[in-house]
């Protein structure tokens, strides 16, 4: 039996939904800088910057209680020290629109969206200065909405920054002669300062916050003790996030490494003490897949796209995610076993090309087996013990995937548009939709 207040919904960010490209004084974003062309970019979205209130009346059809979005940073801020107030007007008949459904808000602080302005002037999250810049956003965000918004998540899966491969989602290319590892710390501790910074003043103002990393279970490929120590090393790329928002310092492992390797990023007096102020009220994280750890090998990289070593246990995605529904009860064990906090999954879901039968209809079977199969062990976990209060599925919505592709689809609710065609942008239900009404009607007891 789930808790009577369970927050059942989905979770989306700005830049791959809003479209509105150039409206009302946004200008460009680091995310933009990541697209390849291969796909799509993000400029039209699913235009939810004009088709929001559609959306959430189908959210508010499926029984939603909560919804995840970010507040687009390129769209509030058009110069460094220029605020946009059509921008905070925008997102101000946003959260009314939600509230006005009895659908919770959840903001996403930053979810990759830093005008792209402050990477080329500063090379992003890399410099302090930028940390500063954001700060003072969030503050004026917080004072903005903080009567409206109860929960708040700061980054999105900040763990992120330390899986190899590009940091242009944070702002910041590694500079000429600098130690790659050393410049990904560097981030890492600029991000948490930041993060503490805007969790305390969050506090001041009465809201709670949910500190947010990705979890990508990993297991030793083999018996071998070696194997373990690097699937422990794998893990500590969460947990050194995690440990700030649970406990308010590193944890001594990443710490030390940091120290033996010689990669100690720079810790300016009284940062430490700045990361006190960094413990969250509740944890929340994203779920999709596992890896398996070999000593001396990368068990995961996020180069172009996230790549994974393949298990021979478990099934893949069409996409080359495994699918591995026991990997979310098992982090979902570890997670509490370690830290005792409210856990709420804000991101899992499955990602396919749907195609619209003959009959106009799209029968996602499978995206409804692979949710059913996590739920049942979410279920499971919560009977062990774990405090688990939510459920957010990724993209309720079809939206465009982080690597700009439509066909990579999660939503009950496909959307009419191609990589290269914009179509009319129609919302159809796909079957899940029927579904997911269903297990938020009877809070997850008919699944």
């Amino acid at each position: 039996m789930l808790r009577k207040d369970f927050l059942w919904g989905g979770a989306v960010t700005a830049h791959q939904s809003e479209g509105g490209y150039t409206l009302d004084g946004k200008v460009p974003a680091v995310c933009d800088l990541t697209v390849t062309g291969e796909y799509s970019d993000f400029k039209d979205g699913i235009d939810s910057y004009h088709r929001y209130e559609e959306d959430f009346d189908l959210f508010q059809e499926m029984g939603f209680n909560a919804y995840r979005f970010s507040l687009d940073w390129s769209r509030l801020m058009s110069d460094e020290g220029v605020y946009n107030e059509k921008g905070f007007v925008f997102y101000e008949h946003f959260i009314d629109a939600l509230l006005k459904r009895g659908i919770q808000p959840i903001p996403t602080l930053y979810h990759f969206e830093m005008p792209a302005f402050l990477y080329e002037k500063y090379n992003g999250f890399y410099s302090r200065k930028v940390v500063d810049i954001f700060v003072e956003l969030c503050k004026k965000i917080v004072d903005r909405y903080h009567d409206k918004v109860e929960n708040w998540i700061i980054f999105n899966e900040q763990n992120g920054i330390l899986q190899k491969g590009p940091k242009m989602f944070f702002g910041a290319v590694c500079p000429d002669g600098v130690d790659t590892q050393t410049f990904d710390n560097q981030i890492m501790h600029n991000t948490l300062i930041a993060h503490s910074l805007i969790n305390e003043y969050i506090h001041q103002k009465g809201g709670k916050v949910m500190g947010m990393a990705t979890v990508v279970q990993s297991y030793p490929e083999t018996c071998h003790p070696l194997d373990t120590l690097e699937s422990m090393k794998a893990q500590s790329e969460a947990y050194v996030f995690l440990d700030v928002f649970a406990r308010g310092h590193y944890n001594s492992y990443y710490f030390a490494n940091m120290k033996n390797e010689g990669t100690m990023p720079e810790i300016l007096d009284g940062d430490l003490e700045i990361l006190k102020k960094g413990i969250t009220d509740s944890l929340s994280i994203s779920y999709y897949m596992s890896t398996i750890s070999h000593y001396g090998e990368e068990s995961l990289t996020n180069i172009n796209d996230v790549v994974i070593k393949k298990n021979p246990y478990l099934e893949m995605s069409e996409f080359g995610w495994t699918i591995d529904p026991t990997g979310l009860r098992i982090t979902l064990r570890q997670l509490y076993d370690r830290y005792e906090m409210p856990i709420y999954i804000v991101e899992n879901g499955f990602g396919y090309n749907d195609q619209i039968n003959a009959d106009g209809q799209i029968i996602d079977d499978y995206r409804i087996d692979y949710m059913r199969k996590h739920l049942e062990e979410m279920k499971l976990a919560i009977q062990e013990g774990v405090d688990c209060r939510g459920y957010l599925s990724w993209g309720p919505v079809d939206i465009l995937s982080s690597r700009a592709q439509m066909k990579k689809r999660y939503g009950f609710i496909y959307v009419n548009r191609e990589n290269d065609d914009l179509k009319d942008m129609r919302r159809i239900r796909k079957k899940s939709f029927a579904w997911y009404q269903q297990v938020i009607a009877s809070n997850g007891e008919v699944l």
